[in-house]
């Protein structure tokens, strides 16, 4: 394929000669009409002639009209050509737009997408807004050339359908292919549209009952259309469905109708507007999930019927926010039903919830896939590397912490999950890593313990961590390690593998012994965010007697010049960001009641009127020279004169005409990739009310 840019530009190109061409048949087939019209008075005054027997004056219109039958016979030639070339460049266009159109969704939006997703555990978007305008620009100009090339596709139909028929029966030929050209035009365009409803700012992805939750959808092909005009006063309503639901829709398997909702939202509406920055948008900001139905489990006795269904818990399910456009018509194509989906989310109805809910959707977010209708099986394991990099990212995005994890850190990580032994290639499951307890001897999982060390760092810890007074990450035994082999008394903080979110203080004393004075390390209890709340750590540090004499915080920090800093500082918690995690994703829009654009509410193209119906307003005609004086409207009226339409055209061009039919059939356009890519958009028989 040609570099995306040039396939643009020649796409602009063919639109600007295809209106060219279009006032080329236009006016080559009203000056073909009016040679035909002229050789019809010839053809009436030769027989009047003959009969008043004035047969000298009859022969001289004879051989006029054999000149002007030459003439018309080369201007029909002229027509020919011309018909069959824009037929060509229409046809050409469509397969410009198909792949435009399919670089744009499959690989460019789809590619947001992802990266959206991923920016919801903390891996860097920084150009989110910039790059998804400019995918709103690459849909604004295929949708406006699409329209352009379908208008002149119409217009051309309705001169075919004018004009005069001959034996060739090149007209109806083109007439073929033409409405086969305006036929995939007409799909690419509906799939564009429905495409370019996407969840620009995505909800949090643990949503809590009770609060309110914030999320952006916008129509990428904005005021494009006149879409404006037909979506003054229009909301986008939002529901929460299940995401098992979710997913069929996505594929196809159910339609958006009949999808349930499980759960209740207040403000579950907002106007579709169009801003100063060009978004035609709908902004969610005070609507909030007042109540949720998390699915209970089958009772004991039957779980082992259901094989195939893994028991959930609450903290397992996972549901979706569906935003619907209140049906629109757009131009003549017919009614527009289009809705998408926010990413897989999950619900939180108590505090609690909260640890186990963000290790299933950290899970979801890192290594499922962002299209529904191209997911798989879940995935179910992955490598240590990836799951590091997710952690490292987490981390930073949950705790706002400038330090980011260390590889002596992930190390250590990685001796919690897996076999050191085995680092690089033992495959981490979900279960290990969120749902197994960490060791024999505890009753928390890897998650727990991690996800609680998270919160203790942002709520009391953030300055430890951030200066680096926090080793935190290391084994009681190598914490007792390094302290006694340091030049001088040193305490350590560290986090505490026995209790969860906790912090503890290491220290060494010197005590008699039977080869006189040994170093012997000390571990006090640790300390939780809630004995934090009752006395801060570093209040801890300056009043522990143990700690009295010793100048040190490993390896090498000052304590004293360490404390003055929380003298003037009235907490660590100030600091601290305030939230949790930013942001959500979005999937792939679809319409509904495609039916519509292929039946009786399409305008027909070969109607009276067809032109003033298609006409996109912003195609202003060429000015051209003429042979002959008319307009379109004279141009119009002779076509539908009877004695014309009721004359045999081929016996006024002579016994030397011999019109051709086109020789090179159209190269057909591939449209397959809208049913793989979009779940069967067009499968009528289905899905009725999809596109």
């Amino acid at each position: 394929m040609m570099h995306y840019a040039d396939v643009k530009n020649g796409l602009l190109e063919l639109a600007k000669e295809c209106q060219v061409l279009w006032e080329e048949n236009k006016d080559t087939q009203a000056r073909f009409v009016n040679y035909l019209a002229e050789l019809q008075r010839y053809q009436m005054a030769i027989g009047q002639l003959e009969n008043e027997g004035k047969h000298d004056q009859a022969q001289n219109f004879r051989s006029t009209m054999m000149e002007n039958q030459k003439r018309a016979s080369t201007l029909y030639e002229q027509l020919t050509e011309r018909r069959m070339t824009l037929v060509k460049k229409l046809n050409d266009g469509v397969h410009c737009i198909v792949n435009l159109q399919q670089h744009l969704i499959n690989d460019r939006l789809f590619e947001w997408k992802n990266h959206q997703k991923l920016s919801q555990i903390g891996v860097p978007f920084d150009t989110r807004d910039m790059a998804l305008d400019d995918i709103q620009m690459e849909f604004e100009l295929l949708a406006e050339t699409n329209w352009q090339l379908r208008t002149f596709a119409c217009w051309q139909l309705d001169l075919l359908g004018r004009s005069p028929q001959l034996s060739d029966n090149t007209a109806q030929s083109h007439i073929t292919n033409l409405k086969t050209v305006l036929d995939s035009l007409t799909k690419m365009l509906c799939v564009l549209v429905s495409q370019s409803f996407v969840v620009a700012v995505q909800p949090d992805p643990v949503l809590k009952t009770q609060h309110k939750f914030v999320a952006e959808v916008r129509l990428l092909i904005g005021d494009k259309l006149g879409i404006k005009q037909h979506l003054v006063n229009t909301n986008v309503t939002v529901k929460i469905i299940a995401e098992e639901e979710a997913r069929m829709l996505s594929n196809g398997q159910i339609s958006e109708k009949d999808v349930k909702t499980v759960g209740t939202i207040s403000n579950d509406f907002e106007k579709l507007t169009h801003d100063e920055k060009g978004h035609m948008a709908a902004k969610f900001n005070n609507s909030k999930l007042t109540r949720i139905a998390h699915r209970k489990p089958p009772p004991k006795g039957m779980q082992t019927d259901c094989k195939n269904q893994p028991v959930q818990t609450a903290t397992d399910q996972k549901y979706a926010l569906l935003f619907h456009i209140t049906p629109f018509q757009l131009g003549n194509l017919g009614k527009f039903d289009v809705w998408t989906l926010s990413l897989p989310l999950m619900v939180t109805v108590h505090g609690s919830q909260d640890c186990d809910a963000q290790g299933v959707i950290l899970w979801q977010r890192a290594f499922a896939k962002v299209n529904r209708s191209q997911a798989g099986e879940d995935v179910t394991a992955v490598s240590w590397n990836d799951l590091a990099h997710v952690l490292q990212h987490k981390f930073s995005l949950f705790t706002g912490a400038h330090r980011t994890l260390s590889d002596s850190d992930l190390q250590y990580l990685a001796e919690k999950l897996i076999v050191p032994q085995n680092v690089d290639n033992k495959l981490i499951t979900f279960h290990r890593f969120a749902k197994q307890n960490l060791r024999d001897d505890v009753s928390f999982s890897f998650w727990e313990w991690f996800f609680l060390i998270m919160q203790l760092i942002k709520q009391k810890l953030l300055k430890f961590w951030d200066e680096g007074w926090l080793i935190g990450f290391i084994s009681k035994h190598d914490a007792s390690s390094r302290m006694l082999n340091a030049m001088q008394p040193t305490f350590l903080l560290r986090f505490s593998d026995t209790q969860t979110g906790a912090v503890s203080i290491g220290f060494v004393c010197e005590e008699d012994g039977m080869k006189g004075i040994e170093k012997v390390p000390f571990h006090l209890a640790p300390f939780t965010i809630k004995d934090l709340d009752q006395l801060s750590l570093a209040q801890r540090i300056a009043s522990c007697p143990q700690l009295r004499d010793i100048r040190y915080l490993y390896p090498d920090i000052d304590k004293e010049e360490m404390l003055r800093y929380f003298d003037s500082e009235d907490r660590t918690k100030s600091e601290s960001p305030t939230g949790y995690i930013q942001s959500e994703i979005v999937m792939v829009a679809k319409t509904g009641k495609i039916g519509s654009v292929f039946s009786g509410d399409s305008p027909s193209p070969m109607s009276n009127n067809g032109k003033l119906d298609w006409s996109p307003g912003e195609v202003i005609p060429h000015a051209n020279s003429m042979d002959m004086d008319y307009n379109s409207d004279e141009l119009v009226s002779m076509l539908s004169q009877s004695q014309l339409d009721s004359t045999n055209v081929e016996s006024l061009l002579g016994a030397g005409f011999r019109p051709q039919l086109p020789s090179q059939p159209l190269q057909q356009v591939d449209l397959s990739f809208i049913d793989h890519t979009f779940a069967n958009p067009y499968n009528m028989s289905h899905h009725p009310d999809q596109q």
